[in-house]
């Protein structure tokens, strides 16, 4: 009697699971972006040239804004000219952060332009993207206004993802990787600020935080981190002072993973070797204006307010905004504890003094006008992965209940949350940096507690 082998069910699985995990990463996305979207605060002060770029970059095949020279008769804010061309004076990195967006939008658009025809909003839409984008000469500036807050919404639930997968990778739980990413999201700079339009710092964070991932995961798998130096520089195009990360992060995969170190400067090199290129050939200089050091100011009584500031100030204070991060200092403590205190852990913590040390240089160290703390935004991944022992701690009930740190989380959480809600949803707290003074130019608003930005007083 023949017997018939069926095939074995545990074949399949590794497809199975791959594919789970890309269904439960792609649901994760659209669950974070469908909520960022919704808030309807937009922030197009610095990066209001970034899809412009981008724009130029696909029609033109260059980074010069030479086609919208009429527009800029009267509007100057980053505007750079040099040899007779004009540039956006901040950096190139988000422009390229938003290229797969715009060309997948557009197309998109254009495919979808019969379909008009079925609402009046619809055909509206699709007919506003098209002018936006094939317009030259005198432009409206405002019209990109929408796409950068829904652009950067997108980076931003991307970042929420990797963090998702930095949990599970620290064999965290699923929920308790997604409550970590959920934080991450919510209740940090990343809703108020990074989300809010195409500022250099939600690309920044997102760079970021696929190097954590990376690094991370060598600790299983070593050869992760041979692939950490493509984000990592990626990371510097899109803002300067990851210039720190860069530096420590190589120094700490040359001294832990050594054999990665060639797969690690290959990645870096793809990024560096175009950009600097490009940067000669337009600016005459390996680095773009932007990057220059002497945009930073050492006056020692200005710095050490700016420590402060930076820290506790209310309107600019990294721990008033986002109390949360507070009990990053007590994961540190657990994991000297259990004796987990890594490596890793030393060269992150080191890179988040040193940058709380650089943005404290700056003479507007308050970040002109912006909602709490938007220089620290960058660092937000790290200070998160600080807390991942305190999630792993998290317990109510059961012999090994930890309730008194439970609910100092929990309130913390709610804390910082309803504070970046706010700033995501209200636009009196924008209007707070020009009433009743403008705070550039009476600085001294930032330590007024009767007036804490965050609390978003009508005016």
């Amino acid at each position: 009697m023949s017997t018939t082998v069926l095939p074995s069910s545990s074949a399949s699985t590794p497809l199975h699971s791959a594919a789970r995990v890309w269904r439960e990463r792609g649901v994760l996305f659209a669950a974070f972006f469908a909520v960022l979207a919704v808030f309807p605060v937009y922030t197009p002060f610095d990066s209001k040239l970034t899809l412009p770029t981008t724009v130029s970059i696909l029609r033109e095949g260059n980074i010069e804004l030479d086609e919208y020279a009429p527009t800029f008769e009267t509007f100057r804010h980053g505007l750079d000219e040099r040899d007779g061309h004009l540039y956006n004076f901040f950096p190139l990195g988000p422009s390229l952060a938003a290229l797969p967006m715009v060309v997948m939008v557009d197309g998109l658009a254009r495919v979808a332009a019969p379909l008009g025809s079925l609402h009046p909003g619809l055909a509206k839409a699709l007919e506003d993207w098209r002018h936006a984008y094939d317009t030259t000469g005198r432009v409206e500036l405002k019209v990109w206004d929408g796409p950068q807050r829904l652009f950067a919404s997108a980076l931003v639930a991307l970042a929420g993802v990797v963090m998702f997968a930095v949990g599970t990778s620290l064999r965290l739980s699923r929920p308790r990787a997604l409550l970590l990413a959920t934080l991450f999201v919510f209740c940090t700079p990343l809703l108020s600020t990074a989300s809010r339009a195409l500022w250099q710092h939600g690309p920044s964070l997102l760079c970021l935080t696929f190097v954590l991932l990376c690094l991370v995961r060598a600790k299983e798998t070593p050869s992760t981190a041979g692939w950490a130096g493509l984000p990592l520089a990626l990371a510097y195009v899109m803002r300067p002072t990851n210039s720190i990360s860069v530096l420590l992060v190589t120094a700490y995969v040359v001294w832990t993973y050594p054999r990665q170190a060639g797969r690690f400067f290959a990645g870096a090199l793809a990024v560096a070797l175009p950009w600097m290129t490009l940067n000669f050939v337009h600016y005459g200089s390996v680095l773009a204006p932007y990057y220059a050091p002497q945009r930073l100011e050492l006056v020692a009584s200005r710095v050490a307010e700016a420590l402060a500031g930076n820290l506790v100030s209310p309107a600019r204070g990294l721990l008033v905004f986002t109390p949360v991060l507070l009990l990053g200092i007590w994961g540190l403590v657990l994991e000297g504890r259990a004796r987990t205190l890594s490596r890793l852990h030393v060269f992150l913590l080191a890179a988040v003094a040193l940058h709380w040390v650089a943005i404290s240089t700056f003479p507007h160290w308050w970040a002109g006008h912006s909602y709490g703390p938007r220089f620290f935004s960058d660092m937000v991944p790290y200070l998160v992965f600080f807390l991942v022992p305190v999630v792993r701690e998290l317990k109510w009930k059961g012999p090994e209940a930890r309730r008194g740190l439970t609910a100092t989380f929990a309130v913390l959480a709610v804390v910082s949350l309803g504070i970046h809600i706010h700033g995501a949803s209200s636009r009196a707290v924008y209007k707070w940096n020009s009433f009743p003074l403008d705070v550039d130019e009476h600085p001294e608003r930032l330590w007024d507690w009767k007036d804490a930005q965050f609390l978003g007083r009508k005016r």
